[in-house]
């Protein structure tokens, strides 16, 4: 069976509910979609599908935590970022676009694995915060995002290290994600990595992420920062682990 000319095969609704569980996480978290849709897009469709699919579920159906975030995002924090990810976002498309499959699902399991240790460890960036230094967190945030759909950690790191809150940083990055998704959006096509099959496929799961983004965010609030981070790393490693390379012979 297919709809729209997509295959509605056992890989759909791996990645469809990979969809669900990452729009629920993003909710209440503020990030982590990259990190759950990422390797499991790539171990079922491949990480160019992956990347565009993901590229399409995390536009419009944002627009709701948009509104509420824009009121307390810091532009001072987050414009310099952003800036840097537009400068090293070519170089990640090239990575993206060169690479063999093998060699990007293992590259994203490393870096998430990396970036779970050190959100999981507590340890965050204590250094500068000036210009320079936010436009380098958002230029490997902008590398690592087009490369392997992972753009969150980087800055994660950075700017929960101002303890501020589980609500400025959650704000910060929903509208550093809507930015660079535009961003992410020009690159990807002049590279001629968009598919009709990609979008479409994307299109298919955006109701579905929308609905765990709705669910996540009734969640917010409920519990305590630590507790948000600790469930999101949790199941953020459970995703990485089960869809290592190296599992790829005990699957079905």
């Amino acid at each position: 069976m297919t709809v729209l000319g997509i295959p509605l095969d056992a890989s759909f609704f791996v990645l469809m509910a990979a969809v669900a569980v990452a729009g629920i996480v993003r909710g209440f978290s503020g990030f982590g979609t990259g990190m759950i849709v990422g390797p499991v897009g790539a171990m079922t469709f491949g990480p160019k599908v992956a990347i565009v699919i993901l590229l399409v579920i995390d536009s419009l159906p944002m627009i709701p935590l948009i509104v509420g975030a824009v009121k307390k995002v810091k532009l001072r924090e987050l414009a310099p970022v952003a800036v840097g990810y537009a400068l090293l976002m070519p170089l990640g498309i090239w990575f993206l676009k060169t690479g063999d499959t093998d060699t990007l699902r293992w590259f994203m399991s490393a870096v998430i694995f990396v970036a779970v240790a050190l959100l999981w460890s507590g340890w965050y960036y204590h250094g500068p915060r000036n210009v320079p230094v936010r436009l380098a967190v958002g230029g490997i945030s902008g590398f690592l995002g087009s490369a392997a759909a992972i753009a969150g950690p980087p800055v994660i790191l950075y700017w929960m290290a101002l303890r501020t809150g589980a609500g400025f940083v959650r704000a910060n990055l929903i509208i550093f994600f809507a930015i660079t998704s535009v961003i992410s959006a020009t690159g990807l096509f002049l590279a001629d990595l968009v598919t009709r099959q990609a979008v479409t496929q994307g299109a298919l799961y955006a109701p579905v992420y929308l609905a765990g983004l709705m669910i996540g965010a009734r969640l917010f609030g409920f519990s305590s920062e630590a507790t948000y981070k600790r469930i999101a790393l949790t199941i953020v490693a459970a995703a990485a682990i089960l869809t290592l390379p190296a599992l790829d012979g005990l699957r079905p």
